[in-house]
């Protein structure tokens, strides 16, 4: 009976130390591997587009900011005024333009 044990324990143990094994055990470490990495790759794109979509929501937010600034502005007569000013090259009446050619 201990001679069939023991040749079962070498059966065993061989299969353990056989070239096989080895393959699959390399086989499972590229597949972890692999899959760690990809999960890596996947947390730094998601942090740099993180950091873009942040950056970009400052700038809409300081664009809102300014469009709001220039609403309340243009909602004065002095205000108003100007912008014509600027936009249209008009003066009011009893005023004299003057342009300088260089």
């Amino acid at each position: 009976m201990k001679a069939f044990h023991s040749s079962i324990e070498t059966k065993k143990n061989s299969f353990f130390h056989s070239w096989f094994f080895l393959v699959i055990l390399v086989v499972l470490l590229g597949l972890f591997v692999r899959s760690t990495y990809a999960s890596f790759h996947k947390k730094n794109t998601a942090e740099k587009e993180e950091i873009e979509f942040r950056n970009h929501m400052d700038n809409l937010h300081d664009k809102k900011q300014r469009l709001e600034g220039k609403i309340d502005t243009l909602q004065t007569d002095r205000g108003l005024e100007e912008e014509f000013r600027k936009r249209f090259n008009v003066i009011k009446e009893g005023e004299t333009m003057i342009r300088i050619v260089q």
